[in-house]
């Protein structure tokens, strides 16, 4: 992780948001957390965020309706990881789709989310190595 990996955290829920700031600054993140997806969107136009952790379900706005808003409007830079308790295939498409980079289904554990946040700011740490016995040779028929 870099030392300077900076992670807003936009979630409505203050236990969600306290247990993901307590995990990741344990973890030496620089982290960040706020109440509404308002706040969320003025926070990303005002700071440098290398990933942001983005719930679906808020009040004032989805979380769907503000990462369109960031891919097409504000074209954060950020990876942005959806967290939520939505599992299903169709909500995950749709996030995929509007550009998440990620998705985290809660209730999620500290070793989840921190494999999670490293895969995102590290994804060439992650990437599964060519197939072993993967060595072809080629071979020229007369």
């Amino acid at each position: 992780m870099p030392a300077s990996a900076a992670v807003l955290v936009i979630d409505d829920d203050a236990v969600v948001r306290q247990f993901v700031e307590l995990v990741l600054a344990q973890a030496g993140y620089s982290v960040s957390s706020v109440a509404t997806a308002e706040l969320g969107v003025k926070a990303l136009q005002t700071a440098r965020w290398d990933l942001v952790l983005l719930d679906i379900n808020m009040p004032d706005m989805t979380g769907l309706e503000v990462l369109r808003l960031l891919r097409k409007y504000q074209k954060v830079k950020a990876a942005v990881m959806m967290m939520t308790a939505r599992g299903d295939v169709a909500t995950v498409r749709e996030a995929m789709s509007h550009g998440a980079d990620g998705y985290l289904v809660k209730p999620f554990g500290p070793q989840d989310l921190l494999k999670r946040v490293e895969a995102m700011l590290n994804p060439e740490k992650f990437r599964s190595p060519p197939p072993k016995g993967d060595d072809r040779q080629t071979v020229e028929l007369d």
